[in-house]
């Protein structure tokens, strides 16, 4: 199961067409994922949950739970204790290492995946996999539930009402079929065999003293959905599965040379291994630019580069990204890739500092990294005595393979007025950055901290200055806006006044993001006139635009007041948006006012946070 999961993640395009959009292994003595997929707002939980063994086979199971975002809808459809919570501060928090709560997988668990390898002698390779849930799993309260608040009692649910009707199988399923999607990806082949069973459902029913008890449900069924890969072996664990289900009926049993399955016909399990080979993906055609992120890091000697590196690296294994580091180092032997301590691949440029005497070998160095792997980003390190200024005819000249993202400077915050002073180098660092991290706050006072940020403002205005201990802080808010994630969910009025406040990483820096939503097409000529007059703090904008001049939807990215358009054909995307990054941005009129400057021969937009 790790190997399917890691190595379609591995691939980015692949892994964004199967429908993959976040994956991160838990490291505990029980092995689990936690995983976002395309369409549903929460996080997927599964783990591994025990092996069993038949005839020539050797299965193993892996439980499935369903986290719902805290104001999606199907929220309201957990029970009254899951519901609660996903509204405590803790939640987001317990997710990340939800097997260290087994009360957790125990009220979100949707469902069983089962995976089985033939392991007899001499056997041609087979391989099932399968799930088994319940349409809706269902609890009710026998005697009703009521709360009492300021002296008067208040029903949460009437006697015999659902404390609990949740779409357990419709879940599970959107889940599974990207995980049958990257099987078939992997096996470069499409299922042989399929079968899929169900029988009448059980509802749960306890009364006011706790006691609980099974009674038959009206409509709800259980479901299992069974793929045969490989040699027809599948079929005697498959017809073992068949003779030991009694009361379980077919809805569908498929194989090789039967028509279609209506219900399971757009299923991409059945076409993913026409995409092994993801060179050849229209990736336009999709949305998709799949040139790796060129991230340019640099800062003075001491700034703390190796730390932040550390810190990236670390957040992007999590999500089972891969990270391709180029560094260079004045003198024979690059250290820094000695004290990094990760399995990923490590360019070093050696005899010389690559920005001033090694002319031409970072594009040398982008090929030999591109030629062996598929990274999703690179990181380009330069030495601490380098100048980021003389990059940029290099970086010009590599745009058809990589995507220039920004240069982040990390600052020493309780060297930088000397660093400045006595080196001009460590002053080019500063002004050519497009995010600056002023590191070591907690080594300074406040009166320190003030100054050191108005020195940094003098110097690169454009900027944003972010504050950080040990060069520590979420790539995502630097690197991370995506258009083709789904919109978030409106938050539900019922929870806005109970929900606890949730407090991320990023507030003491005061980012913040916001979306201008576009019901019309733009006139390009001025949305481009007011790109340069976008608000300060603003550091980061990405969307999907339509213009009034062509038909072709357009993929914006702007960073650092460098900006570009790309042509943009997914049909699966209608939303036409910017999201912009940075600090203070919600608040003062001037954002608010900003997007008039470019509505002139179109409608104006609809604007919404």
């Amino acid at each position: 199961m790790r190997g399917f999961l890691v190595r379609t993640n591995f691939v980015p395009g692949v892994r964004h067409v199967i429908g993959w959009r976040g994956l991160a292994e838990l490291h505990t003595s029980v092995e689990g994922w936690t995983a976002r997929i395309k369409g549903p707002a929460g996080v997927f939980g599964m783990y591994f949950s025990g092996t069993g063994k038949a005839t020539k086979w050797i299965n193993g199971s892996f439980t499935v739970c369903y986290f719902p975002d805290p104001q999606e809808e199907l929220v309201e459809q957990c029970s009254l204790q899951a519901g609660a919570y996903t509204q405590r501060q803790d939640y987001l928090s317990h997710i990340r290492d939800f097997l260290k709560y087994p009360h957790l997988c125990e009220l979100f668990n949707i469902g069983v995946i089962h995976l089985g390898i033939n392991m007899a002698d001499h056997a041609t390779d087979a391989l099932i996999l399968g799930l088994e849930s319940i349409s809706h799993q269902r609890l009710i309260a026998q005697n009703g539930v009521s709360l009492h608040r300021k002296n008067r009692v208040v029903e949460l649910i009437k006697p015999g009402g659902y404390d609990q009707n949740f779409p357990s199988y419709d879940i599970a399923l959107a889940f599974f079929q990207v995980l049958a999607a990257s099987f078939t990806f992997n096996l470069e082949a499409p299922p042989a065999y399929l079968r899929h069973f169900r029988r009448p459902g059980k509802e749960i029913v306890y009364d006011a003293t706790g006691r609980h008890w099974d009674i038959p449900s009206g409509d709800s069924q259980e479901k299992s959905v069974y793929l045969g890969y490989g040699d027809a072996e599948w079929k005697t664990i498959l017809e073992n599965r068949e003779n030991k289900a009694g009361s379980f009926n077919y809805d569908v049993a498929w194989e090789k040379g039967i028509p279609d399955i209506p219900e399971f016909k757009d299923s991409l399990w059945w076409t993913a291994h026409q995409i092994s080979d993801f060179k050849t993906l229209d990736k336009n055609a999709l949305g998709i630019d799949d040139r790796p992120q060129l991230i340019v890091l640099t800062g003075f000697l001491g700034s703390g580069k190796t730390s932040f590196l550390q810190h990236f690296i670390e957040y992007q294994v999590q999500l089972n990204r891969f990270v391709a580091i180029i560094q260079n180092e004045i003198g024979e032997i690059g250290l820094d890739g000695k004290l990094l301590d990760h399995d990923y691949a490590v360019t070093e440029i050696d005899e010389g500092c690559l920005c001033c005497t090694l002319v031409g070998n970072l594009k040398k160095a982008i090929h030999q990294i591109l030629s062996r792997f598929q990274p999703d980003v690179i990181v380009l390190e330069t030495t601490g005595l380098a100048n980021p200024y003389n990059l940029l005819d290099e970086i010009s000249e590599v745009e058809e393979l990589v995507r220039f993202d920004s240069i982040t400077t990390l600052v020493d915050g309780l060297n930088v007025c000397e660093s400045i002073e006595s080196f001009e180098v460590a002053k080019d660092q500063i002004k050519a950055a497009d995010i600056l991290l002023l590191n070591k706050k907690d080594l300074l006072t406040e009166i320190q901290l003030d100054n050191s940020y108005q020195t940094l403002n003098a110097l690169n205005p454009a900027a944003p200055i972010l504050t950080v201990c040990k060069g520590d802080i979420n790539p995502a808010l630097l690197y991370g806006v995506d258009p083709l994630d789904e919109p978030a969910a409106p938050i539900r009025k019922e929870f806005q006044a109970t929900a606890y406040p949730i407090h991320y990483s990023h507030e003491h820096n005061m980012l913040s993001s916001h979306k201008f939503s576009f019901s019309t097409p733009l006139d390009k000529a001025s949305f481009v006139e007011a790109m340069k007059t976008i608000p300060r703090g603003v550091f980061r904008v990405k969307g999907v635009v339509d213009f009034t001049d062509t038909d072709k939807s357009q993929l914006f990215q702007y960073v650092g007041g460098r900006y570009e358009f790309s042509e943009f054909n997914n049909p699966n995307m209608s939303d036409r948006f910017l999201v912009l990054i940075g600090q203070n941005i919600s608040k003062g009129p001037e954002l608010s006012d900003w997007p008039k400057g470019f509505i002139r021969t179109a409608p104006s937009p609809a604007l919404s946070n």
